[in-house]
């Protein structure tokens, strides 16, 4: 085991020669060039991380102090299993941390999460040059490219798990091929990549370790029959000493908190929920998903990314609810497919394994081998009431980039090149030109719709709100109050991260969020201020958080802004008290007999008011209506007039005025607050 690793590494092709040094370096950097190019463009932005993105930076963050995390972040399958829990470990935490404790939230993660995904190609290029020389080298980093241009250059700066580990896998998988192909030096860095993958994400445990294993498989495959001294030799190497000394030291965190953390250890959680929930995708599903992304268009590329696989909720049926994914292909043709591709790879692997060339022939058939496997970890995925989510099995684009550059690598090395030798000499350029292709394609901006990404458009309101909140300073620590948020609202987390960085305390209740934030941001009573967040014409009508109380809270508006510019939100102002003073006077007639009196109860009650009631109750029914897209919706259906006023700024306001209004009122964000810093 230990001299397998002492083997000369593989020359070049004959008739092929090695291109110089400056020219593979060129070529890396133009791999690493998009990257560069979306951290340059973040800064240059004022970007920042919102959503579930800054629920990871204010981990990141919190590292080293007294808030320090010995866990990953709170994982949404606690939703499916009914008990919190967090992805195993902090490892990518503490690799960030350094970026975080000298550069403010936005430059922290964009430098952060780029220089990761950068040094990972870079690991990537110096290990498949270890493991097979230029040969190997060349197509690993034309799988780099291909999976950098998937992305997309947003989420090339994603610090989200599901987004932030993909470029991590690949590395792994390389890593598998160096230890399938005897080079023991791969053992303690693809233990460290493990150790990364799983703790910051759950969702690769069962591929790590199944994949593991036929790497393993193959290594005993290749160098059998294995003596037993040979295997207390390698036991007692070098490599085996760094292996131990990595994974405890990787696993320290997790561990430490399973044996002296409140409660049942998240460990134990974990493994006691394993078996997830009621429902999962099952086998037919795996296959044909599988498939969906491995064999059959638009594979993994970039069109397919948010698409072919979508998000589905669960279904009833008379048995109970079931997961039912649209849009996957038929079963027979899925299974065929992935048949055809499975043996089209295992005889590339015969093959390269015939002609002495190991790392191919491992690399193949682990690419063979692999595919049914990951049949069986998609088939396991749970889900739950939140239903099926494609960050879940996010693993497979890289996993499927990775099999497809094989394939390629072994079409090219074994059947095209066998046959046409002369054409050896156009390979690396063909491979150059490639990546110069997706690298300079990949260089605009580009943001794929997922996870956080999708939420760009609050980016403005929350910039400003961000100025607003020192009036919290000396007036900490404040109570979030996160009970009327919507799910998957990008704002509160942002907002925490703010006042995270402005060294204001804040607290939670909802045992997920500290499960998320921390046990010491878990609120105790004491907090001297609350502060609650609204949206849209939630947050334009606020006056309390329940002023039907016996003493309703003073409560003061500590931010209220929204995405749009300062005229353009002018504009809309100006617009909706047209036409909220055209409801009050009279000067727009509503046909209320043309209205459902049941389904529009509601509504004709405020009209009522804001046609017979004293001010303010008028004015601010009048409001509500034109807000809330009430008075859009009547007038699209033709229930409103205006035809008996002669103001013309009210029959502009009403037939030009919802587009603006509309655009305004969604982006609205407010921060209202009650206690100390009201006083």
């Amino acid at each position: 085991m230990v001299a397998a690793d002492t083997q000369e590494r593989q020359t070049p092709e004959r008739g092929e020669s090695e291109p110089s040094r400056p020219w593979r370096i060129a070529l890396l950097a133009l791999v690493i060039l998009p990257i560069v190019v979306a951290v340059v463009r973040a800064l240059r932005n004022q970007w920042f991380p919102i959503g579930d993105n800054a629920l990871l930076y204010i981990r990141v963050r919190d590292t080293f102090t007294a808030h320090h995390p010995l866990l990953g972040s709170w994982t949404s399958a606690s939703l499916i299993v009914g008990e919190d829990m967090n992805n195993p470990g902090p490892l990518h935490d503490d690799l960030l941390a350094p970026f975080a404790h000298v550069l403010s939230p936005g430059p922290a993660v964009a430098v952060g999460v780029g220089t990761l995904n950068a040094l990972t190609v870079v690991g990537i290029a110096m290990t498949a040059r270890h493991i097979a020389g230029w040969a190997m080298q060349r197509w690993m980093l034309l799988a780099c490219a291909a999976l950098t241009w998937t992305m997309g250059s947003e989420l090339l700066i994603d610090i989200w798990q599901a987004h932030a580990m993909l470029l991590p896998f690949l590395l792994f998988l390389v890593l598998l091929v160096g230890v399938g192909a005897g080079r023991t030096t791969c053992i303690p860095w693809a233990l460290a990549v493990a150790t990364l993958l799983v703790q910051t994400h759950v969702s690769y445990a069962y591929n790590v370790v199944l994949f593991t294993a036929v790497a393993l498989g193959l290594w005993w495959w290749a160098e059998r029959p294995v003596r037993r001294s040979s295997l207390v030799d390698g036991l007692q190497s070098r490599t085996a000493v760094w292996s131990v000394v990595i994974l405890a030291t990787l696993w320290a965190q997790t561990i430490w908190e399973q044996l002296f953390g409140p409660g049942r250890g998240n460990l134990v959680r974990l493994l006691a929920n394993s078996s997830g929930g009621d429902v999962n995708v099952g086998m037919t599903q795996g296959l044909q998903i599988i498939a969906s992304v491995a064999a059959l268009p638009p594979w993994w590329f970039r069109s397919g990314f948010s698409t072919v696989v979508p998000s589905t909720r669960l279904t009833d049926a008379p048995d109970g609810q079931v997961l039912e994914i649209p849009g996957l292909p038929n079963v027979l043709l899925a299974l065929l497919s992935v048949a055809v591709l499975v043996a089209a790879l295992a005889l590339l692997a015969r093959r390269a394994s015939r002609l002495g060339r190991r790392a191919l022939a491992t690399a193949c058939a682990l690419a063979a081998a692999t595919i049914p496997l990951g049949i069986v970890c998609i088939s396991l995925v749970t889900v739950g009431q939140v239903g099926f989510a494609l960050h879940h099995i996010r693993w497979l684009w890289t996993y499927v980039v990775f099999v497809h550059l094989v394939l390629v690598w072994g079409v090219v090395e074994l059947v095209l090149l066998e046959r046409a030798d002369a054409a050896r000499r156009w390979v690396t350029p063909a491979v150059t030109a490639i990546v110069a292709v997706l690298a300079v394609a990949n260089l605009p901006f580009h943001a794929q719709p997922q996870g956080s990404v999708a939420d760009y458009g609050t980016m403005p309101a929350l910039r400003r709100a961000f100025r607003d909140l020192d009036r919290l300073h000396g007036h900490d620590p404040v109570l979030f109050d996160v009970t009327n948020v919507r799910v998957y609202e990008p704002y509160s987390s942002a907002v925490m991260m703010g006042l995270q960085d402005l060294g204001i305390e804040f607290r939670v209740v909802p045992e997920g969020m500290v499960r998320q934030l921390g046990p010491r941001r878990r609120a105790d009573g004491t907090e001297p201020t609350r502060i609650q967040q609204y949206e849209g014409v939630e947050a334009l009508t606020f006056e309390g958080a329940d002023p039907r109380a016996a003493a309703p809270p003073q409560w003061c508006t500590i931010t209220l802004t929204s995405a749009r510019s300062p005229e353009e939100e002018a504009a809309a102002k100006e617009l909706a008290a047209v036409l909220a003073a055209g409801l009050t006077s009279g000067g727009l007639t509503v046909a209320t007999t043309r209205l459902d009196p049941v389904a529009d109860a509601f509504a004709l009650d405020l009209l009522t008011t804001a046609q017979f009631g004293e001010p303010p109750a008028a004015e601010r029914a009048a409001e509500r209506i034109v807000l809330d897209g009430t008075l859009q919706r009547w007038t699209e259906a033709g229930v409103v007039s205006a035809a008996a006023s002669s103001d013309t700024r009210l029959a502009n306001a009403l037939a030009n005025g919802f587009g603006p209004i509309g655009a305004w009122v969604t982006t609205t964000y407010g921060v209202f607050a009650t206690g100390a810093a009201c006083t």
